[in-house]
C-alpha cells in the first residue's frame, strides 16, 4: 500500500497511470478566453459571469499582469480562463463524490487512512484551485479521487468483519487504553478503536467516536468512557453496541436507518437503551443526567424504576431521587450573519440573552455535521465569546443551560468564513475625467468597486449598487477642487483614488474686432478670396474659439485665444456680403462671449467724380479741383495726399506756364485702385497774329473777305469780332477761327466801296486777346 506523502510525483506513481482525463488535459491546455471589459462591468461580476467564482478576481489580475483592480479601465481585454476553470471544478465535484460513496460503506472504519488521504488531497485541490493552479486541482482531484475509490474496495471487502469503531474528531488531547495496554497513550484522527477500550478527554479536549454504523458520540471535556461491546450479527445484519460512561458527559447522534441496531449507554448504577438518535447524557458526583432531543423516547432503568424521557425532555437523578424537566428552547444567534466572512484574526460570536438561561454551551465546528470540532465550550456565562480561528469556513451553534446544568435545544447552526485577505479592492474613476475644468457648480462622480466595499467621496459615504458601481453628485468651491474616492473591503483593505477639478465661474467676455480691418459699409471686406479677421477679447489665454453660420449654427472654423488676449482667423468671402458669429466658449463649452459680423469681397474701385473737369487752358494762376471719391480711404494728386471728407474733396493747384499734366489716384480700403489722367494749359500770351488780307477775291464786284491767320498754344476762340469800313460806312461780325489751321475767316456780301479794317480781336480758350 502506498505510504501517505502527497508530493505529487510520488502520488502519481501511487494511482498507477495518468492523474487527468483526456478531457480535462484539452480543457487544461486550451487557450484562454479573451473579454473586453465594458464601462458597465465590475471585476468581480465578469469574473462571476464567465468562471462561476467571484473570488477568483484575485487570479485574474495575476494571469494579466495586472497589479492592482484600480488599474482597469473599460476597453481593456481580460485573458479568463474559462476551461481551466471548468476542468477544476468538474474534477473537484467528481473527487467529492468518490469520498461521499466510500464514507457511506463505512471507509472511516475500514479504510481510514485511504478516505483521510483522500480528503486531504482533495483539501490541497481545492487550495491549488483558489491560487488559480488549475492543472494541480486537476491533478490532486484525480489522486483524491483514486484514494478514495481504493477505500471503496477495501469498505465493501471488509462489510463482514467484526464491528471496529473510529476516532473521527480530536480537539486538544485525548487518550485511549485498549485491553492489551498496560497504560494511557495518545489517541489521533483515525485510530480505530475495539471493545473494551477505555477513552478520556482532558481539560479542553473533545473527541468523536464513529461506529460502523456512523453513529456518533462526542465527548466532552474531563470525560471517560469504555466500548464495552460492538458486534455484528452476520445473520441478522444487526449491529450491537454498549458504551459506559465513567465520567463527563457526551452527546450521542445514531443512525437510526436500521431497526435491527441496538445501541445501550451504561451509566455506574444506571441502566439505559434507547429509540432516541439525539441525546445527551452527564455523570459525575453529584448524579446522571440526561436530555433527549429526539421523537423516540429515551429509557432509563435504576433499580426497580423505569423512566422514560420524551422528546425536549430531561432527568436528573441523585440520591434524593429523579427531577424531571422540559428543557430550555433554542436561543437566537446573533452575529456573525449567516454566510458572512470575517477578515479578522478572531472572531467574537454572539446571541440573545435567553431567559432563565444559568449558561450557555457553545460549539464551533468546520463541517455542517459537527464531526470535526474546533471549539466546545461549557458553561459560558456571557452571551458572547471571543476566539482566535486559522482561515476557513465554520458552523456554530448555541445551547441555554438550565439551573439543573442541562443543555437545552440546539439554535440553529449558522455558517460563516474566515479569511486572511490582503489584496486592495477594485476602484476606478470613470467620470468626471482628469484635469476637467467645469461651469457648473457641481459635479457627478462615476466609479465602480466591489459591492462589499464602503465608498467613501471626500469624506462622505457613498453606497455602491449590486454591482459595485457608485454615482453621487459633489459640490464644487470656485477654483480647484480635489475628488478623492477611497475604497474599504471588509478585510480592511483599502484602495483611493483622486483627481483635480477646476470650478470656473462663468464670465462675461468681451470681443473687439481690430478697426485696421478694412471695411465696406458694415462689412468686413478684402479683394481676395479669404478675409483675415484680428481681434481682442478679455478671455483666458487657451480659451476656445468658435466661427459659427449663424443661419445653421454650423461651426466654420475653431481657434483659441492667444497669450495676450488677441484672437485671429480667416473665413471664405464672396460678392455677396455673408455673416458670421465669433463665440468664445468656457472650459465646459459654454458661451461666454459672441459677436457677430459680416464680410465681402470687393474688387470694384472706388468712383471718382469730378464736379466740373478742369479748364482745357487757362490765364488763370491755379485751377480747383473738387468732387466725390465714392469708399475711397485716399486720394493723391502728382503724388501728393488729398484730404478727403465725408468722401468727398477739393484742392486748388498752382499753374505753371504751359501744359499741366494732373494724375488723380484713389484706392478704397482693401486696395482697389482707380487713375484719372487731367491736365490743363496756363496760358497768359495773347494769340500770334501773323497775317489780315481784307479784299474781294473774287473781282470788284464780288463778296468781301476778311482772312486772318494766327497762332496759340490753347487755340483760338471760334468766334473773333471785327469792324470794318466799306466805303465810308462801318460794318461789324465775326470771323470763324479754326485752331488747327489758326485760320480766322469771315465772308461778307459784295458791296462798292473802299475797304478798311479798323478792328479785329483774336481771343485764345485762355482769355487772351490780339488787337489788329
Amino acid at each position: 500500500m502506498c505510504r501517505r506523502v502527497w508530493r505529487i510525483g510520488l502520488l502519481l506513481a501511487c494511482m498507477m497511470g495518468p492523474t487527468s482525463l483526456p478531457a480535462a488535459e484539452a480543457d487544461l491546455n486550451a487557450p484562454l478566453e479573451v473579454v473586453d471589459l465594458s464601462d458597465q462591468d465590475t471585476l468581480r461580476g465578469i469574473v462571476e459571469r464567465y468562471l462561476g467564482d467571484p473570488d477568483l478576481w484575485p487570479t485574474v489580475l495575476k494571469i494579466n499582469d495586472i497589479a492592482s483592480p484600480a488599474d482597469l479601465v473599460p476597453g481593456i481585454q481580460l485573458r479568463l480562463p474559462v476551461r481551466q476553470v471548468k476542468a477544476a471544478d468538474e474534477a473537484l465535484k467528481a473527487s467529492l463524490l468518490a469520498i461521499q460513496r466510500a464514507t457511506a460503506e463505512g471507509a472511516r472504519i475500514f479504510a481510514p487512512v485511504q478516505i483521510g488521504d483522500a480528503i486531504r488531497n482533495r483539501e490541497t485541490a481545492v487550495s491549488s484551485r483558489e491560487l488559480g493552479l488549475w492543472r494541480e486541482a486537476v491533478d490532486f482531484s484525480a489522486i483524491a479521487t483514486g484514494f478514495a475509490n481504493e477505500a471503496l474496495d477495501i469498505s465493501i471487502r471488509q462489510r463482514d468483519r467484526s464491528a471496529e469503531a473510529i476516532v473521527s474528531d480530536v480537539q486538544g488531547r485525548v487518550e485511549g487504553r485498549a485491553p492489551a495496554e498496560p497504560s494511557w497513550s495518545d489517541r489521533q484522527l483515525d485510530d480505530i478503536l475495539v471493545e473494551f477500550e477505555r477513552l478520556r478527554t482532558l481539560s479542553a479536549s473533545t473527541t468523536q467516536v464513529t461506529f460502523r454504523d456512523l453513529s456518533r458520540l462526542r465527548l466532552n471535556p474531563n470525560s471517560n468512557a469504555t466500548i464495552q461491546r460492538m458486534r455484528s450479527d452476520p445473520l441478522t445484519g444487526g449491529e450491537v453496541t454498549k458504551v459506559s460512561l465513567v465520567e463527563g458527559d457526551f452527546y450521542a447522534l445514531l443512525n437510526q436507518l436500521s431497526d435491527k441496531s441496538q445501541f445501550e449507554i451504561d451509566v455506574p448504577g444506571v441502566e439505559t437503551t434507547t429509540n432516541s438518535a439525539d441525546f445527551w447524557i452527564k455523570n459525575d458526583r453529584t448524579g446522571a443526567r440526561f436530555v433527549n432531543y429526539d421523537t423516540p423516547e429515551l429509557e432509563i432503568r435504576q433499580g426497580g424504576d423505569r423512566i422514560t424521557v420524551g422528546e425536549g425532555e430531561g432527568v436528573v437523578l441523585t440520591g434524593q431521587g429523579a427531577e424531571r424537566t422540559r428543557v430550555l428552547t433554542a436561543p437566537r444567534l446573533v452575529y456573525p450573519a449567516p454566510g458572512e466572512t470575517i477578515y479578522t484574526r478572531s472572531v467574537t460570536l454572539t446571541w440573545d440573552v435567553f431567559e432563565g438561561a444559568q449558561a450557555y454551551w457553545l460549539e464551533v465546528a468546520r463541517d455542517a455535521g459537527f464531526n470535526q470540532m474546533q471549539t466546545s465550550e461549557w458553561g459560558l456565562r456571557e452571551t458572547g465569546f471571543e476566539g482566535a480561528l486559522p482561515p476557513g469556513r465554520y458552523h456554530w451553534r448555541v445551547a441555554a443551560l438550565d439551573a439543573l446544568g442541562l443543555p437545552g435545544e440546539w439554535s440553529t447552526a449558522q455558517d460563516f468564513a474566515m479569511r486572511v485577505d490582503t489584496t486592495p479592492p477594485f476602484l476606478t474613476l470613470l467620470a468626471p475625467g482628469p484635469g476637467v475644468i467645469s461651469d457648473e457648480a457641481s459635479v457627478e462622480v462615476l466609479g465602480a468597486s466591489e459591492p462589499d466595499a464602503q465608498i467613501t467621496l471626500n469624506g462622505i459615504a457613498v453606497t455602491p449598487g449590486r454591482d459595485g458601481a457608485f454615482i453621487a453628485t459633489l459640490p464644487l468651491a470656485p477654483g480647484p477642487n480635489t475628488i478623492s474616492v477611497t475604497a474599504v473591503d471588509p478585510a480592511g483593505n483599502s484602495s483611493a483614488r483622486s483627481l483635480d477639478v477646476v470650478y470656473r465661474l462663468a464670465v462675461a467676455v468681451d470681443i473687439a474686432l481690430s478697426p485696421d480691418i478694412p471695411r465696406l459699409g458694415d462689412a468686413l471686406a478684402t479683394k481676395a478670396e479669404e478675409l483675415s479677421v484680428l481681434g481682442t477679447t478679455n478671455a483666458q489665454p487657451g480659451a476656445p474659439v468658435v466661427v459659427r453660420d449663424p443661419a445653421s449654427g454650423t461651426p466654420v472654423l475653431r481657434a483659441e485665444v492667444g497669450p495676450a488676449g488677441e484672437i485671429g482667423f480667416t473665413v471664405p468671402v464672396d460678392e455677396a456680403a455673408r455673416a458670421f458669429t465669433i463665440e468664445i466658449l468656457s472650459p465646459a463649452g459654454a458661451t461666454e462671449g459672441s459677436t457677430r459680423f459680416q464680410a465681402v469681397q470687393d474688387r470694384t474701385p472706388p468712383d471718382v467724380v469730378l464736379d466740373l473737369p478742369p479748364p482745357r487752358a487757362t490765364g488763370d494762376p491755379d485751377v480747383t479741383l473738387a468732387g466725390s471719391a465714392g469708399d475711397a480711404v485716399w486720394l493723391e494728386l502728382n503724388g501728393a495726399p488729398v484730404p478727403l471728407e465725408a468722401g468727398r474733396f477739393e484742392v486748388t493747384v498752382p499753374l505753371e506756364r504751359g501744359q499741366n499734366p494732373f494724375e488723380l489716384l484713389a484706392s478704397d480700403a482693401v486696395g482697389n485702385v482707380i487713375a484719372s489722367k487731367l491736365q490743363t494749359l496756363y496760358d497768359i500770351d495773347p494769340p500770334e497774329v501773323t497775317s489780315v488780307e481784307l479784299g474781294r477775291p473774287s473781282g470788284p464786284d464780288g463778296p468781301i473777305e476778311l482772312i486772318v491767320m494766327a497762332r496759340d498754344a490753347s487755340g483760338l476762340v471760334q468766334a473773333a469780332p471785327f469792324l470794318i469800313a466799306i466805303g465810308g460806312a462801318e460794318r461789324e461780325g465775326f470771323l470763324r477761327c479754326d485752331s488747327e489751321t489758326g485760320t480766322c475767316r469771315a465772308s461778307l456780301p459784295a458791296e462798292p466801296g473802299a475797304l478798311e479794317l479798323i478792328e479785329v480781336v483774336i481771343e485764345d480758350y485762355a482769355g487772351n486777346a490780339a488787337f489788329e
